[in-house]
């Protein structure tokens, strides 16, 4: 686990938190045009250059106001400016579309997700080429559709609500720039299959599920919990099961995330390793297996997410230097808004940056000053330990370095937790101390099994790895099992006002980044406890 001695400089900050205030500034102000906020900012740009360049500080001042002003210019350009073609007024449409993006739907005769129009009647031919929200009935077809089909379809477009008029669906639609729902109606027929690249991710996302069934129990809900946490397909959990994990703070394990992208990559970083491959080399050939597999589970974007994480992860690798995570974040963060600047608001993007965030500012220092707290044999030189003292310290400082990390990523999870489900997972910190380790395994076993899935018919040895994750799920379906049986095991919560969660967020990271800062100085300890304490009181004021 890397270290944290002093903070690290952050450069791109200075783009990041201007640019991510210009976002938020469109998304909840009115402005002028954005042809007048962009003179304005190259105006700004121009003042900041002169500043910097007789050496006056000011600059910060007009550099930092040009990118506030970019941020809500591609923020107003990206999500809030409809085609203005199509008609406001809902109207009846058929259509032809392809499949982008399935959503997991809980009736198996109804289909959602995200779909492109591909043709229309000629007086309707401004829809063509759409991006579009569809719910639609599935009855009149032979097979559930598949992303990357196209179908013939019936049923009635609308515009989506406002902002401040619709819900946070609506908005989570509109963030991702669609302003447009086609419901109240059905597929009808397929009219083309999906080819290329979607037909191949189809093709290999099934060859991976019956591999990963090939096990004793084929049919039970673990077999259906393991292929979630692989394939991030949380349809095949039973309701119980998805009760069972969202209680317990647990569910984002089958969200393919940070956990799995992580633990993939180090797979495939030692795997390549062994062949004694070049340092750059190895890099993109794991990034591209990796992305790899992120199109064949699917695309999420918690998974892209990740996956540009670890790529500017390796990025500042290639300057032979030392790996800077907190570099890599910023570095992945701004670009991600770049490209998509809605997805600032979504709970899945706040969710994987602060929790990351909170891990690396707050939780690696912690358990740094954990173990330096409460040392063990202290008086007992490392060369002259027996090896029972060894392991004990190994043990030691395994436990507390998962407990900081824990501890970080509970209070900043606990605290999105409350606004956006509103539901605390009391033992949060303890389940996923003990699940999250489990699932890591469970996933490695899914890696080998994969990867080694050509040689069944030649040895089944996918098969014993298959049940070793089948033996680690149940694990964790006991551990969560037991959990759920103590008082008060989950509190549920009032909903709160945005405003009140939003202070609350930034109001502790303000202060855990505070504390980062204080690295190297003799009160930090102080200011990392002072953190915890913040967030703990923040946490018990929100719930009640």
């Amino acid at each position: 686990m890397p270290k944290a001695t002093k903070p690290r400089r952050v450069p791109l900050l200075w783009i990041l938190l201007p640019y991510a205030t210009g976002i938020c500034i469109a998304r909840f102000l009115p402005l002028p045009q954005t042809p007048i906020l962009i003179a304005i900012a190259i105006i700004g740009l121009f003042l900041a250059y002169k500043a910097s360049h007789k050496g006056s500080s000011t600059w910060h001042l007009f550099f930092s106001a040009s990118i506030i002003l970019l941020g809500a210019t591609r923020f107003l350009t990206s999500h809030l400016a409809p085609n203005s073609e199509v008609s406001k007024i809902p109207r009846e449409a058929e259509i032809e579309l392809q499949i982008k993006t399935l959503f997991n739907a809980t009736d198996p005769e109804t289909a959602l997700g995200i779909a492109t129009v591909v043709s229309a009647p000629i007086q309707q031919s401004e829809l063509k080429g759409l991006r579009l929200f569809f719910f639609l009935e599935t009855q009149r077809l032979d097979n559930y559709p598949v992303e990357g089909e196209t179908f013939s379809a019936i049923g009635v477009i609308r515009p989506l609500l406002p902002y401040y008029e619709g819900d946070r669906f609506d908005a989570y639609l509109r963030n991702l720039g669609i302003v447009h729902a086609y419901k109240q109606g059905y597929l009808l027929e397929r009219t083309a299959p999906a080819i290329g690249l979607a037909s191949l991710a189809n093709q290999a996302r099934t060859a991976f599920a019956n591999s990963l069934s090939q096990n004793k129990i084929p049919e039970s809900p673990y077999t259906g919990a393991y292929k979630g946490l692989m394939l991030g397909q949380k349809s095949e959990l039973t309701p119980e099961q998805k009760q069972l994990f969202l209680s317990n703070g647990t569910m984002h394990i089958f969200a393919i995330s940070g956990l799995h992208i992580g633990v993939i990559a180090l797979c495939f970083h030692h795997l390549l390793s062994l062949m004694r491959l070049d340092g750059s080399v190895r890099a993109v050939v794991a990034l591209l297996a990796v992305a790899c597999f992120v199109i064949i589970t699917g695309g999420s974007a918690s998974s892209w997410r990740a996956l540009l994480m670890v790529a500017c992860l390796y990025l500042t690798t290639f300057g032979h230097k030392q790996a800077s995570p907190l570099n890599a974040l910023v570095a992945s963060a701004l670009i991600y808004l770049l490209l998509l600047p809605g997805q600032l608001f979504q709970a899945g993007f706040q969710m994987s940056y602060l929790t990351v965030s909170s891990i690396l500012l707050l939780g690696l220092p912690l358990a740094k000053s954990l173990n330096r707290l409460l040392p063990l044999f202290p008086h007992i030189p490392h060369a002259i330990q027996t090896t029972w003292q060894r392991w004990l310290c190994v043990s030691k400082r395994w436990l507390l370095d998962a407990t900081g990390v824990s501890i970080a990523a509970f209070l900043s999870s606990a605290l999105l937790g409350i606004y956006y489900f509103q539901i605390l997972p009391t033992y949060g910190i303890l389940i996923n101390l003990v699940a999250l380790p489990i699932a890591s395994l469970a996933i490695v076993a899914g890696f080998l099994s994969l990867l080694l899935s050509p040689l069944n018919t030649i040895l089944p040895i996918s098969e014993l790895f298959n049940n070793a994750a089948l033996v680690l799920i149940k694990l964790i379906h006991l551990t969560l099992e037991f959990t759920s049986t103590l008082p008060a095991s989950s509190i549920a919560t009032a909903p709160i006002p945005a405003s009140l969660a939003a202070t609350a967020i930034l109001s502790s990271l303000a202060l855990v980044a505070y504390g980062y800062c204080q690295l190297g100085k003799p009160r930090e300890q102080h200011w990392q406890f002072a953190s915890v304490l913040a967030c703990g009181l923040w946490i018990g004021y929100l719930q009640l």
